[in-house]
């Protein structure tokens, strides 16, 4: 006799509605097994799009600062990203958007060609050779050896780091803060429409969230856009000119930079801003969340890797600086996405953008802030693991402050190594080797950025 189905002993009959999630493509993308739904992931993969819309706008501004022509710079970060944020969603089926990282672009831009006086095709060598090295440690299983070395209470104050620094980006956008050289260099303007707008999306997200919706996020968004819209207008300035001239670059990079020993150190910072950089945001990102697993690691971390890699090297050759996973994710995985579903449609809309670009134009880049700020509040007030431990204390109180101060994720991971590295030393302990080669690799990278940079 076959027992009544009763909660917990026997799963329910599979339903044939075609939105239930089930099936082959329920299993592959592990969506029943995360406790997520299609609408779910759709929605979360929008919600990670309009959090970093606003790189397709800044991103080919501040490259053509370099001379990297505008419209080959447009091409490369809606094209390269959209097809490896929708790879990093196939593939790795994990949530995370791949774009061009800020802390590149404008280390390219002002430093490389606007201090160090090197072309623009030079440059994306360098960008180029750095892809190259990140795709053979992803390759060796080396960047996955320092993530497994990565204790807990240092994937804590990782979290933390990366929620500052989604913060720093809301807070900075919405023109709070002043920047010089990278830095953080004061006060701005706390009363003008970029500032109020953050206030609202910032309330209504809150409020919102506080009712248990998980679409605080955007709403806040959309309620910051129109306010600020009715503040200073709708702009009509042109994104750019279609897909005319985006091939202005493609291939144009000059590979035999890497026979100029002064080049060498530029790689290597640009490989450790990735390499360090995508550690810290896939781990921060996926700290307490359903994307571990039971011995908190990342199933999918090796593809997740490598795409991000792949992507350097592609947008090298179309004309931008290194791709990251972008930190702009949490506010998707805040608004519930577990699989790659969601980073499939972040990737479509990113691909769109090259045939809708003029649109975006009308969309202000401030109405993000208040969502940004939303998702850094809910990152640093989430529950730590290191729990009153002093040393978990330490380590995020170092990671937050060079975070702050820096405005590199970067460096405040090479500190949170320092720090962890110095306390195990000091209580006698043995560290991990890959321990002592990270706080060794970072702190070299760290040194030859402000030496040579």
């Amino acid at each position: 006799m076959t027992p009544p189905d009763r909660p917990g002993l026997r799963p329910r009959p599979v339903s044939a509605h075609p939105g239930s999630g089930h099936g082959a493509v329920d299993r592959y993308f592990r969506l029943s097994a995360r406790g997520s739904t299609w609408r779910r992931e759709i929605f979360a993969g929008l919600s990670t799009f309009l959090a970093l819309s606003y790189i397709v706008v800044v991103n080919p501004a501040v490259l053509s600062q370099g001379g990297i022509p505008h419209a080959a710079a447009f091409f490369a970060t809606a094209a390269v990203g959209g097809l490896a944020t929708m790879i990093m969603g196939l593939w790795a089926r994990l949530p995370f958007a791949v774009a061009p990282g800020m802390e590149m672009n404008a280390m390219i831009a002002f430093s490389v060609v606007g201090t160090l006086s090197y072309t623009w095709p030079e440059a994306l060598g360098m960008v180029f050779w750095s892809g190259i090295a990140m795709l053979a440690v992803s390759l060796l299983r080396l960047r996955e050896a320092v993530i497994n070395a990565i204790p807990p209470q240092m994937r804590s104050a990782l979290a933390a780091a990366v929620g500052t620094f989604i913060g720093l980006i809301g807070v900075q956008i919405g023109h709070l803060v002043t920047t010089s050289d990278g830095r953080l260099s004061g006060l701005g303007d706390w009363t003008g429409p970029p500032a109020i707008a953050l206030y609202t999306g910032l309330a209504v997200a809150l409020a919102l969230d506080a009712l248990g919706a998980r679409a605080a996020a955007v709403l806040g968004g959309i309620a910051a856009a129109a306010l600020y819209c009715a503040f200073a207008g709708i702009s009509t300035e042109a994104v750019h000119d279609g897909v005319h001239g985006s091939g202005a670059a493609l291939l144009r990079f000059d590979l035999t930079v890497i026979s100029d020993p002064r080049a060498w150190s530029i790689i290597l910072v640009l490989f450790a801003l990735d390499f360090f950089g995508s550690i810290a945001k896939v781990v921060g990102l996926s700290a307490r969340t359903p994307l571990t697993d039971g011995d908190g690691q990342v199933p999918g971390m090796r593809q997740a890797l490598l795409v991000d890699a792949g992507a350097t090297v592609a947008g090298s050759a179309a004309g931008s600086s290194s791709f990251v996973a972008f930190v702009e994710s949490a506010v998707g995985i805040r608004a519930g996405a577990r699989t790659g579903i969601a980073a499939i449609v972040t990737g479509l809309l990113l691909f769109s953008c090259l045939f809708l670009g003029p649109l975006l134009a009308h969309v202000p880049v401030e109405a993000t802030t208040g969502a940004l700020v939303f998702v850094a509040v809910k990152m640093l007030t989430a529950p730590r693991s290191s729990g009153g431990d002093r040393l978990g204390l330490a380590v995020t109180a170092t990671a937050v402050g060079v975070t702050i101060v820096t405005l590199a994720i970067d460096q405040a991971m090479a500190a949170a190594f320092l720090v962890t590295t110095a306390a195990s030393v000091l209580r006698r302990r043995r560290p991990h080797p890959a321990l002592w080669v990270t706080t060794l690799v970072l702190t070299a990278s760290v040194l030859l950025h402000y030496l040579h940079l």
